[in-house]
């Protein structure tokens, strides 16, 4: 995308605006709203930088080459950056251009951008593309579109920049939620003491990320109570299974679906996969298999004796037909189709109940699950930390860095953040879009108008007028209750939050390790090998069974593959932070 088609689009804006000025004559400046609205942007290269010189212009303005130190606009003429990054929620529309806010703020900065957001699906192979190529974007943009350990080799390799200088100097905003969250600062760094990156948050007090939901209808039909160990959802699941719980004469029914793997990125967030099961078994399963206990120790899930009865129980309601067939394949969009158009389903999971994959008229039919007793009769639930990383991260590739500072610092002023996070300001009434809209029962706030969705408009349709789940938004606790009304999503994530949290661990699964250049080098050798053997293993075994007659080879085999190293970098980037 900055190849040949990038290039001749820029010279010919430069040649358009070569144009206007020799009709429009001299003396107009950046702001005089001579510029047509859409205009698109020209190079970033207009001799502002590290060596450029402190100027002003014509009304005044302090200006370091094209671009203005403070204020609106942020450069003089207008500039273009290409930004890549995943597209958190392939439900929605993904094209951010597309989004009015940002629209808006391209406008008001002159700062344009070329969006390019990949699906999860495809996101890894993709950024390793493009990385190993050399093609990279002049900036990474989007909640957990870098992982922690691609930030810091990434920026140990001089691909992402050292951006604490610019936020510094350029990015009050910023800098004041740095001062207020030191946890989010020092989550930002990387082992050498740089930052290379901006995570996203938006400070709910949200604890964790996943939940066990159960439908209560289909108990009720059959006169069953909501399972509270493994051998009571077993009981339950063989009912739904087998004993029309939607009563239309037909077997029909799903007990159980989940997605096996919500993406490739093993620091992604688990939402919708199958996890809860492994914590009814007293083990904090992850996607990359590593778990500090409650005693701080730094454990393999994968070669523990609870990850293996859990396994052994998953095989079980496979092999009895309990589990979806498609979990392995399936992706979001299809579970979701499965509960709102076929609606044939038991037990699944997912962030929160009300206001995700439901359709709100099957909201009430539906119910939580709580933390499953294990066999020992221990309840645990993974805490998660609220940070995104790998939100924003700037290349060697982008010119004029100090711009995309300021672009993004703008992002995330008090106002701007808020809308970045729930939608754009909009009159009482307004149903359009995903908006904010004054709130009846908070005057001088604004709500979500979920409420005023048309009843012909599916939600998926329903345009964002704002980057919403997608964007790196830095928004505090302090600045949302300023602005923002109780929103109804959050208050069902509330609801899913309250009954997990008496039972969740003292660390979060999603604990941000940091290592050395080395050690990541070494890890991610490692990691490949082991993750991938684990995963074509268990999933063998549920489909399949054989898990007490491979258990020992499977473990000499993972010894083999170097797990006791892989075991102790971990350990090590663990001690060195908590245990100094």
């Amino acid at each position: 995308m900055q190849g040949k088609g990038r290039t001749a689009k820029f010279v010919s804006i430069l040649l358009c605006c070569v144009l206007v000025l020799a009709l429009a004559g001299c003396g107009k400046t950046a702001d005089s709203g001579n510029k047509p609205a859409n205009t698109p942007a020209t190079s970033a290269d207009n001799g502002q930088g590290a060596g450029a010189e402190t100027t002003t212009d014509e009304s005044g303005r302090e200006m370091i080459g094209n671009m203005y130190v403070t204020g609106l606009p942020i450069v003089k003429e207008p500039v273009q950056y290409y930004a890549m990054g995943l597209q958190m929620n392939n439900t929605r529309p993904g094209n951010l251009d597309e989004t009015e806010l940002f629209k808006k703020i391209m406008e008001e900065t002159n700062v344009y951008i070329e969006w390019d957001l990949i699906p999860q699906a495809s996101w890894t192979e993709t950024k390793n593309l493009k990385i190993a190529s050399g093609e990279y974007p002049d900036f990474f943009y989007g909640p957990k579109s870098l992982s922690q350990d691609e930030v810091q080799k990434l920026g140990a390799d001089g691909i992402l920049i050292d951006l604490e200088p610019l936020l510094d100097k350029y990015a009050p905003n910023i800098k004041k939620i740095r001062e207020e969250y030191p946890l989010y600062d020092g989550f930002i760094r990387s082992m050498d003491g740089k930052i290379y990156q901006l995570a996203s948050f938006t400070d709910e007090g949200f604890d964790s990320h996943i939940s066990s939901i159960i439908n209560k209808e289909w108990l009720d039909n059959l006169g069953l109570e909501i399972p509270t160990t493994t051998d009571e959802l077993y009981t339950v699941l063989k009912a739904f299974k087998e004993k029309d719980p939607n009563r239309n004469g037909k077997q029909d029914e799903i007990p159980m679906s989940f997605l096996y793997q919500e993406g490739n990125d093993l620091n992604r967030e688990v939402k919708r996969d199958f996890r809860p099961i492994y914590y009814a078994f007293g083990v904090v399963d992850t996607p990359f298999y590593i778990w500090i206990n409650d005693n701080d120790e730094v454990v393999f899930t994968a070669t523990t004796e609870e990850w293996k009865q859990a396994t052994a129980y998953m095989a079980k309601l496979y092999q009895e037909g309990l589990i979806d067939p498609e979990v392995f394949t399936m992706d979001r969009t299809l579970l979701t189709n499965k509960l709102r158009s076929q609606k044939n389903v038991g037990v699944y999971f997912d962030y929160r109940k009300d206001l995700s994959m439901l359709l709100e008229e099957d909201q009430g039919k539906y119910t939580f699950m709580p933390a499953l007793k294990s066999p020992s009769g221990k309840q645990i639930w993974a805490r998660a930390q609220s940070f995104s990383e790998g939100a924003f991260g700037i290349t060697k590739n982008a010119k004029n860095p100090e711009v995309l500072i300021r672009f993004i610092d703008y992002c995330n002023s008090e106002e701007n953040s808020v809308q970045m996070a729930f939608g754009m300001f909009k009159p009482e009434g307004w149903n359009q879009s995903e908006a904010l809209v004054p709130s009846s029962a908070e005057p001088g706030k604004y709500e979500v108008n979920s409420d005023l969705r048309p009843a012909d408009v599916d939600p998926t349709e329903w345009p964002m007028s704002a980057p919403i789940a997608q964007g790196c938004t830095l928004l505090t606790r302090e600045t949302m209750e300023k602005y923002v009304a109780e929103k109804a999503s959050s208050v069902a994530k509330s609801e899913a939050c309250a009954v997990y949290r008496p039972y969740l661990s003292k660390w979060p699964y999603n604990y941000a390790f940091k290592f050395s250049p080395e050690e990541l080098e070494e890890l991610t050798l490692l990691q490949t090998d082991i993750v991938q053997y684990v995963i074509q293993t268990h999933s063998r075994w549920i489909t399949q069974g054989g898990i007490e007659n491979e258990w020992d080879a499977y473990v000499a085999h993972l010894k083999n593959l170097g797990l006791d190293r892989y075991v102790e970098l971990y350990r090590a980037a663990f001690e060195r932070v908590e245990k100094k």
